[in-house]
C-alpha cells in the first residue's frame, strides 16, 4: 500500500483494516522469534491506519477551531466599534455641556433685570445640570459595561487556547506538548501535575499563536501505572499557569489518562479560565 491508496480510504475502511490487524494478535501461535516478529508487524500495520484516522480527526478539529477564531474576531471588532461609538457620544455630551455652560453665563448676566426672571433662570439652570449629569452617568455606565463585555469575549476566546499538540513516547520516556491555538500571545509561568506542588519558572516561556511547550512526565506515568492495581487506566490531573500581555492570569486544566493495556497516553479535554495564581 502506498500513500495515495492510504489517503483515498474512508474512515470506515481505515477502522476495519486496524481491527483486522489487531484481531490477528489474538490468534494462538507457537511462541518463537517469528511469532514475535509477526505480532510486531501486525501492531505496526494497525498503528499506520490508526495514525491516519487521528490525523484526519485533528485536521477536522483544526478547521473548526479556525472557524471559531474567525467568528470571535468579528465579535471583537463589533465590540470595539460599540466602545468607539460610546466614546463619541461621551465627547458629544461634553460639547453639549460646554454649550449649556455658555448659555448659563448669559443667563447670569441677565439676573439683574428682575427677581422673577432670576428665579426662573436658576430653575432652568438646575434642571439642565441634572440632565447633563444623568447623561454623563449613563455614558460612564455604558462604557464600563462594554469593557466588561470585551473582557468576557476575550475570556471566551481563550477557553480552548491551550491544547495538546502531540509528544513523544518510548521505553521509560513520556513527553507531551501543549500549544497555543488561540490568537493572543501568552506567557507560560508554571505547571502542576498530579498531587505534586506547582513548579513556577523564574522566566516565563512566551507562547505565540501556534507555538508549544514540552513537558517530561515520564516519572508520573510510571508512578500511575504502578499504582493502578487491577484498574486498566489512571488519570493524572494537571494545571498550566499562563498570563496575557495585559497581565490577566489564566489557568489551563486537564488530565493525562494512562491506559496500561495499550501502553498509550491520552490527553483529556483542556479548558482555560481566568483565575488568580
Amino acid at each position: 500500500m502506498n500513500l495515495e491508496q492510504l489517503s483515498t480510504m474512508t474512515e470506515a475502511e481505515l477502522q476495519a483494516k486496524a481491527n483486522e490487524h489487531l484481531e490477528r494478535l489474538d490468534v494462538p501461535m507457537v511462541v518463537s522469534s517469528a511469532t514475535e516478529t509477526h505480532k510486531q508487524y501486525q501492531i505496526a500495520q494497525a498503528q499506520i491506519f490508526l495514525a491516519e484516522l487521528d490525523r484526519r480527526k485533528q485536521a477536522k478539529e483544526r478547521i473548526e477551531s479556525e472557524k471559531i477564531a474567525a467568528r470571535d474576531y468579528k465579535l471583537e471588532l463589533w465590540v470595539i466599534g460599540l466602545i468607539g461609538a460610546e466614546l463619541l457620544l461621551a465627547l458629544v455630551g461634553i460639547v453639549v455641556g460646554w454649550v449649556e455652560g455658555s448659555k448659563q453665563m448669559d443667563v447670569l448676566d441677565k439676573l439683574d433685570k428682575s427677581s422673577a426672571e432670576t428665579a426662573a433662570t436658576l430653575t432652568a439652570l438646575r434642571q439642565a445640570q441634572e440632565a447633563a449629569l444623568d447623561t454623563q452617568k449613563h455614558t460612564l455606565e455604558n462604557i464600563v459595561a462594554m469593557n466588561d463585555t470585551l473582557q468576557d469575549e476575550m475570556d471566551l476566546h481563550l477557553t480552548e487556547a491551550i491544547q495538546y499538540s502531540g509528544g513523544s513516547s518510548g521505553p521509560g520516556h513520556e513527553e507531551v506538548d501543549f500549544a497555543n491555538d488561540g490568537g493572543s500571545i501568552l506567557s507560560l509561568w508554571g505547571s502542576k501535575f498530579g498531587d505534586g506542588p506547582p513548579i513556577m519558572r523564574q522566566r516565563p516561556k512566551e507562547l505565540t499563536p501556534g507555538s508549544s511547550a514540552p513537558f517530561d512526565i515520564s516519572h508520573l506515568v510510571e508512578k500511575a501505572r504502578k499504582t493502578m492495581g487491577t484498574s486498566t487506566q489512571a488519570s493524572i490531573p494537571f494545571e498550566l499557569y499562563v498570563k496575557r500581555e495585559n497581565g490577566t492570569k489564566y489557568v489551563a486544566k486537564g488530565t493525562v489518562q494512562v491506559n496500561r493495556n495499550s501502553n498509550v497516553t491520552f490527553i483529556g479535554k483542556i479548558t482555560t479560565a481566568r483565575q488568580q495564581w
